[in-house]
């Protein structure tokens, strides 16, 4: 689930949100295993219970729109959560692009990317 960027109150929908996660994954049935896919948190390693919790299989950051510098940086204060940075990973790339210039903006938007994810 996403929680809008812009929202005053983004802090409280987060910790209202990871309490419904929670609650939901104690009503896992024997052996199921979840993916959370959550838009990176204000409070740093806010889900990291999560991240921890044998039900969990992965907790990815989604972007949110964040500008691909600012979701890495709230990535890399996230340990344990991992990049879903799709519109992140293409900020920067345009078609008018060489070749060269495309794969060498790819190149480093998915460096950026992979390094704020192994925290």
């Amino acid at each position: 689930p996403e929680v809008d960027i812009h929202s005053p109150r983004k802090g409280d929908a987060e910790d209202q949100l990871k309490a419904a996660i929670i609650t939901h994954l104690g009503a896992l049935g024997d052996g199921r295993k979840v993916m959370l896919k959550l838009t990176l948190p204000d409070t740093d390693d806010l889900y990291l219970d999560l991240v921890d919790d044998p039900r969990v299989m992965r907790v990815l950051a989604l972007s949110g729109g964040y500008s691909r510098a600012e979701a890495c940086q709230r990535l890399s204060a996230n340990h344990g959560m991992i990049a879903s940075f799709s519109r992140a990973l293409t900020e920067g790339l345009t078609a008018r692009q060489s070749e060269q210039e495309f794969d060498r903006t790819l190149d480093a938007a998915i460096a950026e990317i992979a390094a704020a994810s192994r925290t």
